[in-house]
């Protein structure tokens, strides 16, 4: 099976260490009706089988969000455009608008509670990581 339709449906990867990360994926979900699927970085299986179908060996994905669809993996700000079409998809093809999933789990940061990802310092600091990085990784088209 190739790539493409692998991912025929979004996966949208994302760092579940951080609460911001985590309402981000779970609000771009929602507003697609369940469309685009999240996995985590880190607690999720299905993340782990995508990143090594997907990139090269040595290559740390974790330092950005990735959105995967039928064209490839789009990383952070190369991810955003690809991310707005596939919430619009969504409201097409999408299932029902799930509010819940808008609530996210309890922060965690590396396991110490002495830091919070809730600070505006370090939810600033993501957003401009986030507009200053960018990846793809283009599938190969199978005709």
């Amino acid at each position: 099976m190739s790539l493409s339709s692998t991912f025929a449906r979004p996966l949208l990867i994302y760092d579940d260490k951080c609460y911001s990360c985590t309402k981000f994926a779970r609000t771009a979900s929602a507003l697609s009706r369940g469309w685009i699927r999240t996995a985590g970085h880190y607690h999720s299986e299905e993340a782990k089988r995508a990143r090594e179908m997907i990139f090269p060996k040595g290559y740390d994905a974790t330092r950005m969000f990735w959105l995967v669809n039928r064209s490839g993996a789009h990383g952070a700000r190369s991810g955003l455009p690809p991310l707005a079409r596939e919430i619009v998809a969504g409201w097409f093809r999408g299932g029902r608008k799930n509010i819940d999933m808008l609530s996210a789990p309890a922060c965690e940061y590396d396991g110490t509670p002495l830091m919070s990802c809730y600070t505006p310092t370090n939810v600033f600091k993501r957003l401009a990581r986030m507009l200053s990085h960018g990846a793809t990784f283009p599938f190969a088209s199978s005709s």
